[in-house]
């Protein structure tokens, strides 16, 4: 059977994005503790200030909300409200840090399975090299993690980074699957 020009280029096109991916995982695991810590309250930041802005907007409709908002921004906050918002944005933030770890993973085991599809392994074959690569890159990459400074190696993070990996490929094929019906 003749292939098509296209073909291996878009092959190489996947490969590259793929191995472009995994840098930015290792690069992200190479940052220092107190540099990923920031980095993920950053984004906490910003999307508070969404939210805030969305709030915002939603009670200048309703004057009675707008009333209420006054009344929230007149009054200071006590040692006990600040502690709470504190203990909440720790919490956010590990729930941030947490996802974006599955995160990572869900797109390493998308970009895995186009390579795969590309080179017409299939089916469960498939399946089990692109967990495999996801799940040997998650370990590598928590070890790696031993030798930065301020971060730890957690199995738990490896279980996450797994889950993300099933989920990319679930999505993978629930939309490989939608398209061919």
């Amino acid at each position: 059977m003749l292939r098509k020009k296209g073909d291996n280029l878009k092959r190489y096109i996947y490969i590259i994005l793929c191995l472009l991916w995994m840098a930015f995982i290792f690069y992200n695991s190479s940052n220092t503790g107190i540099e990923s810590n920031k980095k993920s309250h950053e984004i906490l930041n910003d999307i508070k200030n969404i939210y805030s802005k969305i709030g915002e907007s939603s009670t200048k409709i309703s004057e009675n909300n707008s009333k209420v908002s006054e009344k929230k921004h007149s009054k200071s906050l006590t040692k006990e409200e600040n502690k709470k918002n504190y203990y909440r944005n720790e919490k956010f933030n590990l729930f941030l840090r947490k996802n974006a770890h599955a995160f990572e993973y869900l797109v390493l085991a998308l970009l895995l399975a186009n390579i795969f599809y590309a080179f017409r392994v299939k089916g469960k074959k498939a399946i089990i090299y692109i967990l495999f690569i996801c799940l040997f890159y998650a370990v590598t990459d928590e070890y790696h993690q031993l030798f930065v400074r301020g971060r730890t190696s957690s199995v738990e993070d490896v279980i996450i980074d797994f889950c993300g990996s099933l989920s990319g490929i679930f999505l993978y094929y629930l939309i490989f699957f939608k398209k061919r019906f």
